[in-house]
């Protein structure tokens, strides 16, 4: 028995060697990038071909994550639904004030509080899938050209305040100036330069551009996008809001 525990262990301790060797084969260093006129006028560009301004006064905003999370966005108030498996969390996302139930009871006090952090963990994490392109002019951010694939593309890094604080994303567009794929330097992926596609685009009242599917390591889908000026217009007149 202690020889097969040893032999498992060895294994085990070879397997752990050889996934951390590929992980640092295949990771890519952080690109130095050039600030200045070029990367800000690339960042004018790609905000006219997603339509920026259109995004920026658009009010309400609903989707679905991987057909489980499932969101309602009061953008302009910046109050949240969060819908998965037996719960409905109702927040404000400056605050994290609000009420949370489980199988429609109403939870208190730490489980409470718990279900919010939760919900507001997902809503951070799924809806950079959705909003990263608008973001790329946030406070805190520095951007960047940097040559990729014979093409210059975009970097922007989120130094402090952002989403995804001290991450960087290189963005490589189409011949419309729209992102096709980006290439991540995240401090939760041990691969620095991984790439995920962005495609599907769609377009939504306002004529905003929003990419609804994303390939790569793991394939994601962003179902049930839909936008407007107001949380009853895109949630069949109902607005959750209310009860908070």
């Amino acid at each position: 028995m202690k020889k097969f525990l040893k032999i498992t262990g060895f294994i085990i301790f070879i397997l752990i060697i050889s996934i951390i060797g590929f992980l640092c084969f295949i990771s890519k260093p952080l690109p130095i990038g050039q600030q200045g006129l070029k990367a800000e006028e690339l960042t004018d560009k790609i905000q006219a071909a997603i339509n920026q301004k259109a995004w920026d006064t658009t009010a309400a905003i609903s989707f679905s994550f991987r057909g489980n999370h499932n969101y309602l966005w009061d953008k302009k108030q910046d109050l949240v639904q969060v819908k998965w498996d037996d719960k409905k969390v109702i927040y404000n996302n400056k605050t994290l004030e609000g009420v949370a139930y489980e199988d429609k009871e109403k939870l208190t006090n730490s489980q409470k509080m718990d279900a919010i952090k939760k919900a507001n963990d997902y809503f951070n994490n799924d809806s950079f899938w959705l909003i990263a392109p608008f973001k790329l002019r946030d406070a805190g951010t520095t951007r960047s050209i940097v040559m990729q694939d014979k093409q210059e593309a975009l970097m922007v890094t989120y130094a402090s305040g952002g989403s995804t604080p001290g991450d960087s994303y290189v963005w490589l567009v189409d011949e419309n100036y729209l992102p096709k794929t980006w290439r991540m330097w995240v401090s939760i992926i041990p691969v620095g330069g991984l790439e995920t596609s962005w495609e599907d685009w769609k377009t939504f009242p306002n004529n905003v551009k929003i990419a609804t599917s994303h390939k790569g390591l793991l394939d994601l889908q962003l179902e049930n996008v839909r936008t407007g000026q107001s949380i009853k217009e895109i949630n069949n007149g109902v607005d959750p809001f209310t009860e908070l």
